[in-house]
């Protein structure tokens, strides 16, 4: 961030989240559809979604863990993780992507000191201690209107958690009793400190013509929160667009051959 409307956001609080490797232990590899490599000592043990693996060494045994798993659904996460184990005597190591054209977000749970609560469909997989759950939000006003459902999934312990969110990701760190607007879609993740509400996106006419809905998201401090700049729903949302329209580029027209030969021009 060096130019002066980047510089206002830094005043404000907010960071690009750029994730820092552990050299010894982790890193993000490329720019956006990012892989997260992790080093696995000799008898260490992942625990990743399903189907994230893309690449790991010959020395790596899977399996799943089928633990806690009502509380990983409600959580809106796979009932049975697949775990990986490095049998071998020597370093091993597995390449883990998203299911979405994301970004990794790690998060050292340990350094957190607290529990974070995240968007659900953001886990993409854990090693240490880290403990997968989820806790309910009672307040019908947030539960119906603020984008997390009544069952949030949460992250707490002592080891390092990946999420994963799409477009670019910020991070703000809010004063005590200090407020953020969000987009409901747009919230990633939040510190258990933080105090999710609602706010009325405007008017009859903006509510209905403006774009974000009857309502968006205010997270108030003290506390970090992380936004994303594109979200599954907007993803969602073009791709159906798209195929509404017969797909293909530019202007929403079909692509591909005409239905037969015959009716080609020469």
């Amino acid at each position: 961030m060096a130019n002066p409307f980047s510089q206002m956001l830094q005043a404000q609080g907010f960071v690009l989240v750029e994730a820092t490797p552990v050299e010894s232990k982790f890193e993000i590899i490329g720019d956006d559809m990012q892989f997260v490599n992790v080093k696995m000592d000799p008898s260490e043990t992942i625990e990743v979604v399903p189907g994230s693996m893309s690449f790991m060494s010959d020395n790596l045994n899977a399996g799943v863990n089928c633990d806690n798993c009502c509380k990983r659904c409600l959580g809106c996460n796979s009932c049975v993780m697949t775990t990986y184990t490095n049998g071998g005597s020597s370093d091993g190591y597995i390449g883990l992507s998203p299911d979405l054209p994301a970004k990794v977000i790690p998060f050292d749970m340990g350094a957190i000191g607290s529990k974070m609560r995240c968007k659900s469909g953001t886990y993409l997989g854990h090693y240490g201690d880290v403990n997968l759950d989820f806790d309910t939000d009672c307040c019908t006003a947030t539960c119906c209107c603020g984008g997390q459902g009544c069952l949030r999934q949460t992250l707490e312990g002592q080891g390092t958690a990946f999420l994963y969110a799409m477009g670019t990701i910020m991070k703000k760190t809010l004063a005590d009793g200090e407020t953020i607007v969000v987009d409901t879609n747009s919230v990633v993740a939040w510190q258990e400190s933080v105090t999710l509400g609602i706010k009325v996106a405007g008017g009859c006419c903006t509510c209905c013509c403006g774009g974000e809905g009857l309502f968006n998201a205010t997270l108030t401090g003290p506390g970090d929160v992380y936004i994303q700049s594109y979200s599954r729903e907007k993803f969602a949302a073009a791709i159906a667009s798209m195929a509404q329209g017969g797909g293909g580029g530019g202007g929403g027209g079909g692509g591909g051959a005409p239905p037969s030969a015959a009716s080609m021009d020469r």
